[in-house]
């Protein structure tokens, strides 16, 4: 039991690891490229080799409307969550404008990411007790998934707001775990509405905030390093 609920944790660790790195550098402009490249990777790997194999071991076909469900839900986010609409320039990094964009994905992402690392902290937690190894793995695998992404959201400021949605994503696979151990693995129904509505939300976080990233600074080495790296990082998980 301790082994299990302290692989969910490191997973969540992983998250502020990346956001240290992004505080850290120095060059915070060209670093936010490089992870929204390789976030955007990382995601799309995340759909076509986690989430949407799940689903379709469930092949229920009520199960797409809840995908639905989803994603509509994020757009409902981005409505109330204030948005800053701006047109890309040369060196749109450095205008508050983008800033606020960038902050902006960081909060859909986060929210979207406590559910689905939820749902991770379950299974994680239930495989471990299992069998320590694969926990392991799985574990890495995780948090290699989870690092570009703690990247990503480390452009959001250090206010109170934010900060206690760092902390709910963190130890939302630890709560997953916890979960388990107090009312055993979830019944297969809800994990299955759970895992549509988590691709429905990603999906449109990909699709609406992180591609127009990657195609607004397509020209950009820092693009071709993330997308490179993203690429790796999709490699050894699937080799793990």
């Amino acid at each position: 039991m301790l082994w299990g609920l302290l692989f969910t944790f490191l997973c969540g660790l992983f998250f502020l690891a990346g956001m240290f790195l992004y505080r850290a550098s120095k060059n915070k402009t060209a670093l936010t490229i490089f992870a929204s490249a390789c976030a955007f990777v990382v995601i799309l790997g995340l759909i076509c080799f986690d989430l949407l194999p799940e689903i379709k071991e469930f092949s229920h076909l009520w199960s797409y409307l809840f995908i639905i469900v989803g994603f509509l839900l994020i757009h409902a986010l981005d409505l109330l969550i204030p948005h800053h609409h701006h047109h890309h320039h040369d060196n749109d990094y450095a205008t508050k404008a983008h800033v606020k964009h960038l902050e902006h994905i960081g909060i859909i992402t986060i929210i979207a990411l406590t559910l689905h690392n939820f749902i991770e902290g379950i299974g994680l937690y239930s495989l471990t007790v299992n069998n320590l190894k694969q926990g392991l793995i799985l574990g890495l695998g995780i948090g290699f998934h989870n690092l570009p992404l703690g990247i990503q959201i480390g452009a959001l400021p250090q206010d109170k707001k934010h900060w206690g949605l760092t902390v709910l994503l963190v130890f939302s696979a630890v709560l997953g775990g916890l979960v388990t151990i107090c009312f055993g693995a979830l019944p297969t129904f809800l994990t299955e509405i759970i895992i549509c509505l988590t691709l429905g939300m990603i999906g449109h976080i990909l699709l609406f905030e992180l591609l127009g990233e990657l195609i607004n600074n397509r020209q950009k080495k820092e693009t071709m390093y993330g997308i490179i790296v993203g690429i790796i990082i999709l490699i050894i998980i699937n080799l793990l």
